[in-house]
């Protein structure tokens, strides 16, 4: 679902559904910009929004490749009253965000959040930092499973992070001074067997998350985790985690980023304005929802 204000043609609800297809969100650009030529405007800019979703940032760089100013907002700052039941529509959300990206260019204050929009290859350094710390979730999750598995039986004082742990196992007896059941025994093996497989995905991870200190040509990211690792009280998991969710960012100062939205408002009569609503799961695999 599109929503859009064209430039010349204030009173005509520029409202559309498309095909799932970045083709066809192109193709209904271009029409909007046929309207306006057509009303006497020339449209030289177009300037796009879209919720912030698990579907990550590739709609905003590919829009960027066509010269397309977008921007992405944080869903849960749009203001809205939570104590009125409201109608609920793709239409409607669609109109929402074009209000609000409206507003946002006015430079009216408090109107949204917007999500800084990360380079690829940032978004792709923080894949390692996620992973370890799924990887560490699941751990966590597999050492307790195994002790609560144990406590039914009475058993405690088992640690299934030590090496020797399954030579521990054949030594544990249970509450009653018998040796652990076998089912339960064959179901701590197979936990076992996926906790040696995520400990060493975990060092795998460590590693390369600790050569970043070797790197004799380290980009600009590499050299702040460097530097950082170099205080005392700070690790290199924290000093990674440090720069590349947050130190990798640019953050403008409040008169540079005033002045990148009055420039925004100058020409209202040359840019669309483009809310995208409805963007879900197909997104994953490239295209756009209606």
């Amino acid at each position: 679902m599109l929503a859009a204000q064209i430039p010349g043609l204030p009173g005509v609800k520029a409202k559309r559904s498309i095909e799932p297809t970045p083709e066809a969100l192109m193709a209904a650009i271009e029409d909007y910009r046929t309207r306006a030529a057509k009303a006497g405007r020339n449209v030289e800019r177009v300037v796009a929004i879209y919720e912030a979703g698990w579907s990550g940032f590739w709609l905003a760089r590919w829009l960027a490749q066509y010269g397309i100013e977008t921007h992405v907002i944080q869903p849960s700052s749009v203001p809205v009253d939570r104590r009125a039941r409201r109608a609920k529509s793709d239409g409607i959300d669609a109109e929402l965000l074009l209000r609000t990206l409206l507003a946002w260019l006015r430079g009216e204050p408090r109107v949204c959040s917007m999500v800084p929009i990360p380079a690829e290859a940032d978004e792709d350094a923080r894949r390692r930092v996620r992973e370890r710390a799924e990887l560490v979730a699941e751990r966590v999750g597999l050492v307790n499973r195994i002790s609560a598995v144990l406590a039914t039986l009475g058993v405690g004082e088992y640690n299934s992070l030590r090496r020797d742990r399954r030579q521990r196992l054949d030594e544990l007896r249970t509450a009653l001074g018998g040796s652990l059941p076998t089912h339960a025994r064959a179901k701590i093996v197979r936990m076992l067997d996926r906790l040696e497989l995520l400990l060493i995905q975990i060092t795998e991870l460590e590693k390369s998350r600790d050569a970043v200190l070797e790197d004799k040509n380290p980009d600009k990211a590499a050299s702040m985790i460097q530097q950082l690792a170099k205080l005392r009280g700070v690790g290199l998991q924290s000093a990674t985690l440090l720069v590349r969710k947050g130190f990798v960012r640019e953050f403008a100062n409040g008169t540079k980023h005033r002045q990148g939205r009055e420039r925004a408002v100058a020409d209202p009569d040359g840019r669309i304005g483009v809310a995208l609503a409805a963007i879900s799961a197909r997104l994953c695999s490239g295209q756009l929802v209606p």
